[in-house]
């Protein structure tokens, strides 16, 4: 599944559709009224991509596991979507010189400006850990409320923060020398404000750098120590996590000791 920095790029690559006008858009082949809408700002919180109208209307996605975002000049569009199942076709924007395309896109919701429930989903998501103004502090005490669970899956609660996804759950958690079963109430607000720090730092370098290095993530080697690499699903639900057990070891709690 796409991470947020995955959605910023793609924010960044459909920038040119602000100002366009809107000459047809489908969702899964079925016509929406849209045809001479403007674009006003295209935007992207957490996993989400925000799309929206000069009549209030906004396009919001979510590509899920699967979903991808081609785009191609107008002639060329036309003759792919011609060849694409509506199915498929989760989105179409068509203007006077593109064609975009969402694939497989897991949601694909169009809200005019007085809907009822407009608005709601990013409403409920935590604050977006690649927003300018990132308060890593803020959001270790946000964490803080899920003391029981372990601060690899606390992490991946787009409630808690949203835009971390798998990836730099692992990378992060390394950069802060945690071991991704730690229970978040074992650790100080300074150890969770850092892990929350260093993802927002590994998620803007890829922003701005492209793909970047992984240290442990699907690693069989610890790029700082060399130990073997851990792995186990964590979490609930269960996910796949890469760990170093010598650069993040677990600390034993009081209870234990």
């Amino acid at each position: 599944m796409p991470e947020g920095d995955s959605l910023r790029r793609l924010a960044t690559r459909l920038a040119p559709l602000v100002g366009e006008t809107l000459e047809r858009v489908t969702t899964q082949g079925l016509a929406r009224d849209l045809a001479g809408r403007t674009v006003t700002a295209v935007d992207a919180h957490g996993k989400h991509l925000l799309i929206d109208l000069d009549d209030g209307t906004q396009i919001r996605t979510h590509l899920g596991m699967n979903g991808r975002v081609r785009d191609y000049a107008r002639a060329r569009g036309e003759e792919v979507i011609a060849g694409t199942s509506p199915g498929r076709a989760s989105l179409v924007i068509v203007t006077a010189g593109h064609v975009y395309l969402w694939l497989t896109a897991r949601t694909v919701e169009i809200a005019p400006r007085r809907a009822p429930m407009r608005g709601m989903v990013i409403a409920a998501l935590g604050p977006d850990v690649l927003a300018g103004d990132f308060d890593s502090r803020q959001a270790a005490s946000r964490a803080a409320l899920h003391g029981t669970r372990m601060v690899c899956d606390v992490l991946l609660d787009q409630r808690v923060v949203a835009g971390i996804g798998n990836i730099w759950k692992c990378e992060s958690l390394f950069v802060a020398g945690l071991d991704p079963r730690t229970r978040v109430g074992e650790l100080a607000p300074d150890q969770l404000a850092q892990v929350y720090a260093a993802a927002h730092d590994l998620m803007t370098a890829s922003v701005r750098g492209g793909r970047p290095s992984y240290r442990v993530y699907l690693q069989r080697r610890c790029a700082a120590c060399g130990a073997r690499i851990e792995g186990a699903q964590l979490g609930e639900p269960p996910r796949w996590t890469w760990w170093c057990p010598r650069c993040q070891a677990l600390r034993p709690t009081a209870s234990s000791c």
